[in-house]
């Protein structure tokens, strides 16, 4: 296996994809991402088994939990408030960064915006996905810190 690649088997793995699944309907429906509480009682399982799901997920780099172990990012949506709001028409949702931003209205088949700003000029930026494609299509700028290579050296920087 490469460096970072995992693989997702066994009981734990299994019962992994099955929170993964149940998980990413949550936030489509609601916009939040849940925490392990609740995917614990959704799903009737017990804290350990959660937290041993979450850890499978996390190394797999699917997920990224926080100190505590709940989940602060489930890509590309963001569990906590950052400067990259998504409005659809059936909820918003927080994206980790503006490439996030673009993903998820493409992941959802739905059109959406984000208005946000550039965090070096301030100069605000108005990201939009419409019938699947990317406006606008001339003069907006992703821009990457670091190689994408490096991105889950500090995946909350990047």
């Amino acid at each position: 296996m490469e460096h970072g690649e995992t693989v997702v088997t066994g009981r734990v793995g299994a019962f992994a994809w099955r929170l993964r699944g149940h998980l990413y309907r949550r936030i489509r429906e609601s916009g939040m991402v849940p925490g392990r509480a609740e995917l614990g009682e959704r799903l009737g399982a017990g804290a350990g088994d959660v937290d041993r799901a979450l850890a499978c997920l996390a190394e797999a780099h699917i997920l990224v939990l926080d100190e505590p172990g709940e989940i602060r990012m489930a890509h590309p949506f963001s569990a906590v408030e950052t400067p990259f709001r998504v409005r659809t028409q059936w909820t918003d949702y927080w994206a980790n960064c503006a490439w996030d931003a673009l993903a998820i209205p493409l992941l959802l088949d739905v059109d959406g915006r984000t208005r946000t700003a550039c965090p070096r000029s301030g100069a605000a930026i108005d990201l939009a996905v419409t019938n699947g494609r990317v406006e606008p299509a001339d003069g907006a700028v992703v821009r990457f810190p670091v190689p994408a290579r490096r991105f889950w050296d500090d995946i909350g920087y990047t």
